[in-house]
């Protein structure tokens, strides 16, 4: 009786490392390291940092016998000590779910001309001193961030692309977020063309005061090595009115040097007169196969208006950033 307990209990080990050595695992990481150089006109602002991002992405991926694939994905951010994305994907001739702590589909399928430069950070106001974190320094959709919930895609139809996600809010604070986005590709006498919209809704507990809610949409045209891009967003809410407006534009050489260039305006009615506007001009080389360097120019201009930023600064400056990138 022992010996054949000790039989099936192996047999069981056995079947079980098999039906776990069927599932594909892809193991990848990256890592930057920038130097920037600031000078504005707030002495607080300005002088030299240096920092650095790195993150490994695990995924197993494993197809059933009916033909469903799952996976299962995380992103750890070694940097910042911590797990960024972290989910599992089901995915058939229906489309594909996703469940976990992820970006939902207002950020799989929102526009943003800053793409057209790699490092468009630069020059922003996080971090900066004396100024306010309300206004918008891009038209993406900063609702939808790496929070717990779950998101649909439908599949492929021609040149659509689409998705919805449901984001989880706190129980007392009723503030659940829904977000939606759809693509459409199409391809013009060898010209690509995409056009996309995205929008992302938090509601709020209280009866009178704002939802907030945030829209993205835009064109993107690639031909002969150019890539151009022009994008609108919005956002509103409590004490909130702003749009945004981005433009940009980015060519590859022969040599490889990928050359861009963006710019942004982003006003707020609520707040009389907050504006925000920057220029970012960009060069950016892939030294070899998995190394590649940035060099970032950043010009911005930050007026706080006439409401609701006492204690807040006018700030314009210039920031220089070389970034170097590493992918494995």
């Amino acid at each position: 009786m022992r010996k054949y307990l000790l039989s099936t209990s192996a047999i069981a080990g056995v079947s079980l490392m098999s039906s776990l050595a069927l599932a594909d695992v892809s193991i990848s990481g990256s890592a930057e390291w920038d130097y920037a150089q600031a000078d504005s006109n707030v002495a607080a602002n300005d002088g030299t940092t240096m920092g650095s991002t790195n993150e490994i992405n695990i995924i197993f991926t494993n197809k059933t016998d009916s033909g469903l694939t799952i996976s299962y994905m995380n992103q750890i951010h070694t940097s910042k000590a911590g797990v960024d994305d972290n989910a599992v994907t089901v995915s058939g001739g229906f489309g594909k779910i996703v469940m976990g702590t992820t970006n939902g589909a207002a950020d799989a399928y929102k526009m943003d001309a800053l793409a057209m430069t790699a490092e468009e950070t630069a020059g922003k106001l996080v971090g900066l001193s004396g100024t306010t974190a309300n206004i918008q320094t891009s038209t993406a959709i900063s609702l939808d961030g790496n929070g717990e919930k779950i998101s649909y895609h439908i599949p492929a139809m021609g040149g659509l692309t689409a998705g919805v996600s449901l984001e989880q809010g706190t129980i007392s604070g009723d503030d659940e977020k829904t977000h939606f986005g759809l693509q459409y590709a199409m391809d013009v006498d060898g010209t690509a063309i995409t056009l996309g919209y995205a929008s992302s809704n938090q509601e709020t507990a209280s009866a009178i005061a704002d939802d907030n809610d945030e829209t993205s949409m835009g064109v993107k045209v690639v031909t002969n090595g150019i890539s151009m891009m022009v994008t609108g967003g919005t956002k509103t809410g409590v004490g909130e009115d702003i749009s945004t407006n981005a433009a940009g534009v980015s060519y590859t050489l022969a040599n490889g040097l990928v050359l861009g260039a963006a710019t942004v305006k982003s006003e707020d009615d609520k707040d009389t007169g907050e504006e925000y506007s920057a220029t970012h001009y960009e060069a950016a080389y892939t030294i070899a196969s998995g190394l590649s360097a940035v060099l970032t120019v950043s010009d911005f201009d930050y007026k706080k208006g006439t409401v609701g930023n006492a204690g807040k600064d006018d700030i314009n400056g210039t920031s220089t950033s070389l970034t170097i990138k590493t992918s494995f």
